[in-house]
C-alpha cells in the first residue's frame, strides 16, 4: 500500500515555503487581504483550520512539520492514500488535491474509472473505500498515465499565470512500481 511518508518528500519539492505573489489566489484571506501561502498552505485552506481570516504572521508561523501534519490528516487522509496500491497513483492524486482540491480530483478518477475501465462508480468527487478500491483493481501504469494527462488538460482549461507552474509541477510526477 502507499505509505505518506514517501509522498512527502516530493510533495515538499513542489511546495516552497512562504510566498505571497499578487496573481496567486490562495494568498488572499476570505477579507481579500494578501497574507500568503506557506509551505503549500493557501490562506483560505487555514482559515478553515483556524476558523478565523489568517494574517501574514499567522501563514508565516506554519512549519514545515505542521505543515506535514496538515496534509496528512486533510489530504492524504481523505483522498485514502493509505488504502491505494500503487505509490505513484497515491502521490498523483493526493498532490492535486493539494493543488486544486478532493473533489477536482476524485471527480478526474471517478470519471476515469467509468469512462476508461467499466468501474460502476458514482460520480460525485469524493474518494471513499469504493472509489480506492475501483482504483486498485485497474492496470496502474495505465490509470497513472489517464490521470496524468487529464491533470494537465486541467490546468490548460484554467489558464492563467500559473499555468507553466502547474505543468511544471506535473513532471515531477513519474510512474514506478516499486516503492519511491
Amino acid at each position: 500500500m502507499a505509505n505518506f511518508n514517501l509522498f512527502i518528500p516530493l510533495l515538499q519539492k513542489v511546495e516552497g515555503g512562504y510566498q505571497n505573489m499578487v496573481n496567486d489566489s490562495g494568498n488572499y484571506n476570505s477579507l481579500g487581504q494578501r497574507v500568503g501561502t506557506n509551505f503549500g498552505i493557501s490562506a483560505k485552506f487555514y482559515e478553515g483550520i483556524i476558523k478565523r481570516p489568517p494574517t501574514v504572521a499567522d501563514m508565516k508561523a506554519i512549519t514545515k512539520d505542521y505543515a506535514k501534519q496538515l496534509y496528512k490528516k486533510y489530504f492524504w487522509d481523505l483522498a485514502m492514500g493509505d488504502m491505494i496500491a500503487n505509490q505513484s497513483v497515491a502521490n498523483i492524486i493526493v498532490d492535486h488535491s493539494v493543488n486544486a482540491g478532493e473533489d477536482s480530483i476524485g471527480e478526474i478518477v471517478q470519471k476515469i474509472l467509468v469512462n476508461d475501465f467499466g468501474k460502476n462508480l458514482i460520480i460525485d468527487g469524493d474518494i471513499g473505500v469504493k472509489t480506492a478500491t475501483a482504483i486498485n483493481s485497474v492496470n496502474q501504469q495505465l490509470l497513472f498515465d489517464k490521470i496524468k494527462k487529464a491533470r494537465e488538460e486541467f490546468y490548460k482549461k484554467l489558464g492563467g499565470s500559473n499555468l507553466s507552474g502547474w505543468l511544471a509541477r506535473l513532471k515531477n510526477f513519474v510512474y514506478s512500481e516499486k516503492k519511491q
